[in-house]
C-alpha cells in the first residue's frame, strides 16, 4: 500500500498542489526538463527519508516530497541531474534528519540545500543561464534550449540592455547599473548616469512579472507563485504575517538604502524589481511561510518575516551575491527560536505575587 511508504500530511499535500502551478510555468519557460528534473528531486528526498524511516517501521513524510519539488524550482533549469541528487541527499540528511525528522529541523531543508550547492557548484548556480522559450506552446513542445542558443551575454556587454532574455539576469545587471551610476555620481559624469538610469527604467516589469526571463525554474512567473499563494491562503495553509513581513522589510531595506546614498536609481522602479526580480515572491510564498521553522506567535511572525525581508534587501545589494533571501532565510532560521521565546517572554502577563 502506498500508505507504507509516504505518511499523508494534508498541509503538504497542499503545498503540493500549489506548487503544481510554477512547475507548469517553468515547464512552459524552459521545457520539460524542468519536470523532470523536479520529479527526480522528489524521489531522491522521498528515498534518503525512507532509508531513515523504514528502521523505525515508519514511512517517509509528504514534507520530503515537498522538499524535493521546491529544489527542483530554486535551481536552474540547466542543472545537472546529479548535482540535483547530492542537493536533494544534502536537505534530507544534514537539514533534516539530523535533526531527528520531520518537525525538528532548525533550518528550511530545500533553501539549506540550495545554499550548499550555490557555494559548491558557482558555474552551474549562477554563472550560466538559459534563454527562455517564447511564443505559441513555448516550453510544452520543447525538452530543453539548446546549450549553444541558450549561453547569454555577460554582464558588461549587456550592461545597457537588459531584458532578462539574452542578458544576464535582471538582479545582477541593475546591481552592476547602479554601482555604475553611483561613481559616474561621484565624478561628476552626468552623461554616464543617465546612460544607467535609462537602462534602468527600461527593465520591462511586465516580462518579470509573466516570466519570459531566465532565471531559476519555478521563480520566474510570478503570475503562477501569486495565485498558489492565493489557493495556499485559502485553504488556511500559510500566515499572511510570514508573506507581508518579509516584503515590508524589503521595502525598509530599500529606502534605507536610498536614504544613505547607496542606491541611486529611481525607488519606484527599484522597489518594483526587487518584489518581481529573483525569488522574492516565491520566497515569500513558499519558503518563508515553512511552518516547521517559522515562529507561530503572530508577533514573532511578524517580526521573523521583516528581519528576513530586511536582511535579503541588504544582501542583495551590499554583498557580492545575489540571492539574498536564501542567506537571509537561513539567517531568519536560525533567530527564530531566539524572537519567538523572546516575544512571548515580553507578551506574557505578569505572575501574581506569591501569598
Amino acid at each position: 500500500m502506498l500508505k507504507d511508504y509516504v505518511q499523508w500530511q494534508k498541509p503538504q499535500v497542499d503545498i503540493l498542489l500549489a506548487l503544481c502551478l510554477p512547475l507548469l510555468a517553468g515547464v512552459f519557460t524552459f521545457g520539460w526538463r524542468v519536470a523532470l528534473v523536479s520529479l527526480f528531486s522528489m524521489v531522491v528526498c522521498w528515498a534518503v527519508e525512507f532509508a531513515f524511516t523504514r528502521k523505525e517501521g515508519k514511512p517517509a513524510s509528504t514534507a520530503a516530497l515537498v522538499t524535493g519539488m521546491l529544489l527542483g524550482l530554486i535551481v536552474p533549469p540547466n542543472i545537472p541531474f546529479w548535482q540535483v541528487g547530492v542537493g536533494g541527499a544534502f536537505a534530507l540528511v544534514f537539514a533534516k534528519m539530523a535533526f531527528g525528522g520531520f518537525g525538528r529541523n532548525v533550518f528550511n531543508p530545500a533553501i539549506a540545500a540550495r545554499c550548499f550547492l550555490y557555494i559548491c557548484f558557482p558555474a552551474t548556480m549562477a554563472a550560466t543561464w538559459f534563454a527562455p522559450f517564447q511564443g505559441g506552446p513555448a516550453g510544452f513542445a520543447q525538452y530543453t534550449p539548446p546549450a549553444p542558443e541558450a549561453r547569454v551575454k555577460d554582464v558588461e556587454t549587456s550592461l545597457f540592455e537588459l531584458d532578462g532574455v539574452t542578458s544576464a539576469t535582471t538582479l545582477t545587471g541593475t546591481k552592476r547599473l547602479n554601482q555604475v551610476a553611483r561613481l559616474a555620481l561621484a565624478h561628476g559624469r552626468q552623461a554616464e548616469y543617465d546612460k544607467a538610469v535609462a537602462a534602468y527604467r527600461a527593465v520591462d516589469l511586465q516580462r518579470l512579472f509573466f516570466g519570459t526571463i531566465n532565471g531559476s525554474a519555478g521563480e520566474t512567473n510570478k503570475l503562477a507563485i501569486l495565485l498558489g499563494l492565493v489557493f495556499l491562503l485559502v485553504r488556511g495553509v500559510v500566515a499572511w504575517p510570514l508573506v507581508v513581513g518579509p516584503l515590508l522589510g524589503m521595502a525598509a531595506s530599500k529606502l534605507l538604502l536610498h536614504a544613505t546614498g547607496f542606491e541611486v536609481m529611481p525607488l519606484g522602479q527599484g522597489l518594483a524589481i526587487s518584489v518581481l526580480g529573483g525569488g522574492t515572491l516565491f520566497a515569500c510564498a513558499f519558503m518563508t511561510t515553512e511552518p516547521i521553522t517559522a515562529p507561530t506567535v503572530p508577533a514573532a511572525r511578524w517580526v521573523y518575516g521583516l528581519l528576513i525581508g530586511f536582511l535579503a534587501g541588504l544582501i542583495r545589494s551590499m554583498s557580492a551575491f545575489n540571492a539574498g533571501f536564501m542567506f537571509a532565510i537561513l539567517l531568519g532560521n536560525t533567530f527564530g527560536p531566539a524572537i519567538e521565546i523572546g516575544l512571548t517572554r515580553l507578551t506574557a502577563p505578569p505572575k501574581a505575587p506569591a501569598a
